[in-house]
């Protein structure tokens, strides 16, 4: 693959993953216009909505002016919150470019080649939306959907395993792939012993934390809908929409399910999240105000539980487990170490630094604002979250390594 075949399919893949961002939300919005519309709002409105949800989804944030709304006037307002599930679904089209491209003897056509076209794509498509009711801004369009695709795509296209058609069938490799994880393997040589020795462990352990947490809030939240089923019914059977009304609101909330997946894991470590300024939920106690009717909402609990504290055993339990595990990764730390403390003290510390800025940055992700008034704060305070979760993450860690680090035996067997 030569360097102008690489930055046309990069080029053309990033014109696909984009119609089809905008694509999955105009395609129902267009269906409903051509069923049920009435004649008073044009298509365009459509296109609009469409268009914005992808900048969105992509981190473009949006200003909305002061207007009037169903007879209520509201102030001018930023929306920043990002679905989520929709930039996931980018995301994963872009890894799965990158990772195809990964067999290109030259890659860096395909970096610019795709950057350059996802930029212009939301400039343009900002451009032609573009009014006065929501703006974005100048160079946001271009510069935001640029870095998101670009390095997505540089990420995998240069850590993915090499993609091969068939036996034989890639030429040499890539200079560029070589020479990011040649610098990157030449950094971590560089660094300090007593951060190189617990790097690995730790990161297995920290990012393991986090997914479990992940895996459990989405758990819960799925039982929450579950049980919550007839409260879903009357909260779809009060926006008294249609049936095509109906699939609109369900795939607006998909698009924001993994938003919600993320608060609750602040639900799990404790410190909780707020659905707008003035409302908490969390295990001990929940102080909501008024709510928009999303039938999803039925999932929040509406008060505390008396045995709040058993929830944080999750993330306690998770990375007690997770650094027992890792015992056949440690012979290096003891090695280095020369007591059993500070070996531990290094694992812990390093673990909970890892598995705490993770979820801080998950929860950025996920929070912002999605409203004018109270609606401007929605989300997870990432502060406080990333602290307690160091904490919870830190004591337990400290105590499963003080079992596999024990002091280094040249004389005993090394473990398999």
């Amino acid at each position: 693959m030569n360097r102008g075949l690489s930055f046309a399919i990069a080029a053309l893949q990033a014109l696909i993953i984009a119609a089809i961002g905008i694509g999955i939300t105009i395609a129902p919005l267009t269906l409903t216009w051509l069923i049920e519309g009435d004649g008073s709002t044009s298509w365009l409105v459509a296109l609009q909505v469409a268009v914005f949800t992808f900048l969105l989804a992509t981190g473009v944030p949006l200003q909305v002016s002061e207007g009037k709304l169903l007879g209520l006037e509201f102030p001018e307002f930023t929306i920043t919150t990002m679905p989520l599930g929709l930039t996931l679904l980018m995301a994963l089209m872009v890894i799965r470019v990158g990772y195809r491209l990964s067999a290109a003897s030259s890659i860096w056509p395909a970096w610019v080649g795709g950057a350059v076209s996802f930029g212009l794509i939301g400039l343009g498509s900002s451009s032609i939306v573009n009014n006065e009711a929501v703006l974005v801004g100048e160079w946001e369009p271009l510069l935001i959907p640029a870095i998101f695709f670009g390095g997505l795509l540089v990420i995998s296209s240069t850590f993915a395993s090499r993609y091969e058609m068939f036996e034989g069938a890639n030429g040499p490799e890539a200079k560029e792939r070589v020479w990011i994880r040649t610098k990157l393997l030449a950094f971590y040589s560089r660094l300090h012993w007593s951060m190189r020795t617990v790097l690995s462990p730790a990161s297995r352990v920290g990012l393991g934390v986090v997914a479990v947490m992940a895996a459990v809030s989405a758990l819960l939240l799925a039982l929450a809908l579950g049980f919550g089923w007839i409260e879903v019914v009357r909260l779809y059977e009060g926006l008294r929409v249609s049936v095509l009304g109906g699939v609109m609101v369900t795939l607006g909330q998909l698009a924001l399910l993994p938003n919600l997946i993320v608060y609750a894991m602040a639900w799990l470590a404790g410190p909780g999240f707020s659905i707008g300024i003035g409302s908490s939920v969390s295990p001990f106690a929940s102080a909501l105000g008024p709510m928009p009717a999303f039938p999803i909402f039925a999932a929040l609990p509406t008060g505390g539980f008396d045995r709040g504290i058993l929830f944080i055993l999750v993330p306690v339990l998770a990375a007690f487990i997770g650094t027992l595990l890792v015992r056949r990764y440690v012979d290096q730390i003891r090695f280095e170490y020369a007591t059993r403390v500070t070996a531990s003290i290094a694992l812990a510390g390093t673990t909970a630094v890892i598995a705490s800025f993770s979820a801080m940055f998950l929860a950025a992700l996920a929070s912002g604002s999605l409203g004018p008034g109270r609606f401007e704060q929605v989300g997870v305070n990432v502060l406080q979250f990333g602290l307690v979760l160091f904490v919870e993450v830190l004591i337990p860690s400290f105590l499963a390594a003080l079992i596999i680090t024990a002091p280094y035996d040249p004389d005993k067997p090394r473990r398999k």
